[in-house]
């Protein structure tokens, strides 16, 4: 059988299906304003499944091709604290994405609440942004638009559940060269060397330095009563630790932002980051999931069975696996968003393959949460069509399996 790669689960799940169809929408029912569009609470129809699905007017949008970049680089990331993007639809007039609902605002609501963080509320947000960035510069994509709002909570009182959003911007880069790219960014969060013209993936390194500081304090570094000279004082470079937030703040943390804020060849790497002294403070929640017995019992599963349950394992919200996530990240060492052969191999000593975060999950799921009823019609629906699992209906899906299956038969190999 072929190894399944989760854009290709997500693209093929809306292949030759109408939005209307599949799901249910209230358009007084909204959820908030995103970039292209407004977003609003959807009901999956066969399984009541609640999403977040943002629906853009083509005809409205002026930059079609940052459209185009931001879809096609969010169904490809698959990590604990990027945004879920569960399918996508297109008609004539509008694209429809389907993702997972936050409902605990961004960082910048967080800070306008609070004034500003603690220090341990700073790491846990900052442990979390740096690990999204590690993995999405890993795939060599630099985001190029870190700041406050791009950053949401699932909920509204757990700073665990950040996920990074809108990667409009992004571009691909090739580690160690320099681009002519056009600026871009927003003001107090732009690196200086954006604002030359010629620079690299580290960008995003400045911008979380920023984000850090104002974490911290509640009011960013560099700033000015007009656009010019904000950019002016970020030019500069000069920023200073005088307000009296920084009193209780640590000379390690006040350490890291002073080493994110320089030029660019002077900036920490992403390594040197992780091997800062103020994030070895923090200890990730969790324990080893993954075990031997899992990865045999995976083996012995039938093969439709493992097609279902990688599929349900893009779909399901981090609230519903959040001991399954904390389990990864806690063996994923290297904070790479891959769990490699070597810390498998390292944490269990069992020799396996490496794993994507989806097939992490799809492993360790129990039958306590896939054999819920509104799960296997959703596996069903996936891998079915007109109620059977035929060849033809796996073969729309781009999976090349001889099997006639109804629902009742598909169930038994759960």
């Amino acid at each position: 059988m072929k190894q399944f790669k989760k854009v290709e689960l997500i693209k093929n799940s809306s292949k030759n299906k109408k939005f209307q169809d599949i799901y249910e929408i209230n358009k007084n029912d909204k959820l908030g304003q995103g970039s292209y569009g407004m977003v609003y609470r959807a009901i999956h129809r066969a399984t009541g499944l609640a999403r977040a699905v943002k629906i853009i007017h083509k005809a409205s949008v002026k930059q079609k091709e940052r459209l185009t970049n931001e879809l096609r680089t969010v169904e490809l990331l698959d990590h604990p604290h990027v945004i879920r993007v569960f399918e996508t639809f297109e008609d004539n007039d509008n694209i429809y994405v389907v993702m997972e609902i936050c409902k605990g605002g961004d960082i910048f609501d967080k800070v306008l609440e609070l004034g500003n963080f603690d220090e341990q509320g700073a790491l846990i947000i900052f442990i979390q942004m740096i690990r999204s960035v590690i993995y999405y510069q890993s795939l060599n994509i630099v985001h190029r638009d870190l700041k406050p709002e791009n950053f949401l909570f699932q909920t509204n009182n757990d700073l665990n559940t950040l996920y990074i959003i809108d990667f409009g911007l992004a571009r691909i880069f090739q580690p160690g060269i320099l681009n002519q790219w056009t600026k871009a960014g927003t003001a107090y969060y732009v690196a200086p060397e954006v604002l030359e013209g010629t620079y690299d993936n580290k960008c995003d390194l400045w911008s979380i330095g920023v984000i850090l500081y104002v974490l911290l304090c509640g009011y960013p570094p560099f700033y000015g009563e007009t656009e010019q000279e904000i950019l002016y004082s970020i030019k500069r470079g000069k920023f200073d630790f005088d307000g009296p937030e920084w009193k209780n703040v640590s000379l390690l943390g006040k350490e890291l932002i002073s080493q994110l804020l320089k030029p660019s060849k002077q900036r920490l790497n992403l390594e040197q980051i992780l091997q800062h002294e103020w994030l070895q403070q923090y200890i990730q929640q969790g324990e080893v999931i993954l075990t031997k017995a899992l990865i045999e019992r995976w083996q012995g599963y039938h093969q439709i069975k493992q097609v279902g349950l990688l599929y349900l394992a893009t779909q399901l919200d981090q609230s519903e696996i959040i001991n399954i996530k904390n389990g990864f990240l806690f063996m994923n060492k290297s904070q790479s968003g891959i769990l490699t052969k070597a810390e498998i191999d390292k944490l269990i000593n069992y020799k396996y393959q490496d794993l994507e975060y989806y097939q992490f999950i799809a492993i360790c799921l129990e039958p306590n949460v896939y054999k819920i009823e509104k799960y296997l019609i959703l596996m069903f629906t996936f891998l079915s069509s007109n109620g059977q699992i035929t060849k033809e209906s796996l073969k729309a899906v781009d999976i090349n399996l001889d099997f006639n299956l109804d629902y009742k038969l598909f169930i038994n190999l759960f």
